[in-house]
């Protein structure tokens, strides 16, 4: 075992020893910058690797695993972690052939992320994290390809939706994997990456992820950073596989506060269930100074309303979904899944189909299924709040006052009647037809037609 760590008098002193035979690759460069509340450690990796990244909890540690790698005599300078998040770091060799490295926090972290680039010379891994609150950075900092988004305007007493989109897994936990090697905590990130994207381009809503990269989060903690930012609605994110090959199509699963509705119910939340020790089914509410009976009474009642609700978006999900995937079961299932406990927060996990059968597969690793079904989840959460939009936002603002602008200006949403044009439409709204145009890329003369929607944009 290789042991790297920061004494008393911040010297780091480094002792490898390779057991086993010789591994494939060897980090010959580890370097540690610090600037603007980020650290970043470099390492260079003398042949290609498929790193993953997840943190550990009292104390607080970063772990990177390297597959068929050994540490070499790579050694930082003795200040290198000062002022940094990180005390010090331990390697040893796993299975014989893996290496893994152990960082030792003085905090927690927030936005642990992982980049990879091939090089010349093997292969660079740049890890990065802050010592800010986790929750909020992890929720805050979107993936890379998900576009930024204007916000709804919180004037006149009109906020966004809130939507936490929750890839399930990652890091140590790839989750299910098919016969070809297909993750599902791969395949799950690049789907929710869609949601959240197409959310985030519909006046209204405010989407964020729970991890916006290769790293682990425990199940608690997934719902706890939705808590954080006063999410409205949770969606979970997984693809499924079984023993038998056969089953395909896409699952969709609210709480049940009872048995499960099928056995296959039981089973899917049985197996996701076991990603983490969940202890008990307590609840966030603030229910301090209450008795026992009067507790219990307002978390039952707050259950049996999230999961109506929840019901309620499952139904909206599934006509989307239908529209581009094949539908397993057409109703929405119940279990107990750990992820969907929160009864302050309506929330629904979707299999979004089976890596256990060779097309589900073929399908999930596709980039184009991945987008096409992440507008589908987006699109029926839409629907679902644009029938029952919470109180105080934007959607329920438009729903009692249809065709009006939004208060303090911004983006309105407007639906085409009969007899509408575009010009009399921009000119209803007081914006160009050009503006118009653009809001809504109308390019090449299109129609538009009746029960159209429209983006009004700011006059």
């Amino acid at each position: 075992m290789s042991l790297l760590c920061r004494g008393l008098t911040v010297c780091l002193g480094l002792m490898v020893l390779v057991c086993g035979p010789a591994l494939a690759g060897e980090v010959s460069s580890i370097q540690v910058r610090h600037g603007d509340g980020t650290t970043v450690v470099d390492l260079q990796v003398s042949s290609s690797t498929d790193p993953s990244l997840f943190t550990l909890e009292n104390p607080q540690r970063l772990v990177l695993d390297l597959p068929g790698t050994t540490l070499g005599t790579a050694e930082p300078s003795s200040s290198a972690f000062d002022g940094t998040v990180i005390d010090g770091v331990r390697s040893g060799t796993r299975h014989g052939r893996d290496l893994r490295m152990v960082f030792d926090l003085n905090a927690a972290p927030g936005r642990p992320e992982i980049d990879t680039e091939s090089t010349g010379r093997g292969e660079h891994i740049r890890v990065s994290l802050t010592s800010s609150d986790p929750i909020r950075t992890l929720a805050d900092q979107q993936s890379a390809s998900t576009p930024a988004h204007p916000a709804t305007p919180a004037a006149g007493g009109v906020r966004d939706i809130v939507v936490a989109i929750d890839p399930g897994h990652g890091g140590h936990d790839p989750g299910a994997h098919g016969d070809h090697g297909v993750q599902e905590k791969t395949v799950v990130l690049g789907i929710a990456r869609q949601v959240v994207a197409t959310l985030n381009r519909t006046p209204g809503f405010d989407a964020f992820l729970t991890r916006t990269g290769d790293y682990f989060i425990p199940l608690e903690k997934r719902v706890d950073i939705a808590r954080r930012h006063k999410a409205d609605f949770f969606v979970s994110i997984h693809a499924n596989t079984v023993s038998s090959s056969r089953p395909r199509g896409t699952m969709v699963f609210a709480l049940s506060p009872h048995g499960a509705s099928s056995t296959m119910a039981s089973w899917m939340a049985a197996r996701e269930n076991h990603s983490s020790m969940v202890g008990g089914n307590g609840t966030p509410l603030s229910l301090k100074g209450r008795s026992k009976e009067i507790r219990q009474t307002l978390v039952d009642l707050s259950l049996e309303s999230k999961i109506s609700d929840s019901l309620s978006a499952g139904r909206d999900l599934l006509k989307q979904i239908g529209k581009v995937n094949r539908i397993f079961k057409s109703s929405v299932e119940q279990a107990n899944f750990a992820v969907l406990r929160s009864p302050d927060i309506p929330s629904l996990l979707v299999e979004t189909d089976f890596l256990s059968n060779a097309a589900g597969e073929r399908l999930l690793a596709s980039s184009s299924f991945q987008h096409n079904m992440g507008r589908a989840i987006a699109d029926g959460i839409e629907d679902h709040f644009t029938h029952l939009p919470p109180m105080g936002s934007l959607l329920a603002w438009q729903k009692e006052h249809p065709g009006e602008p939004v208060p303090g200006g911004g983006r309105n949403r407007y639906t085409v009647r009969p007899g509408d044009s575009l010009s009399v439409i921009a000119a209803r709204h007081d914006v160009s037809t050009r503006t118009l145009k653009q809001a809504n890329h109308l390019a090449g003369g299109r129609a538009i037609q009746p029960g159209d929607t429209l983006i009004i944009p700011s006059a």
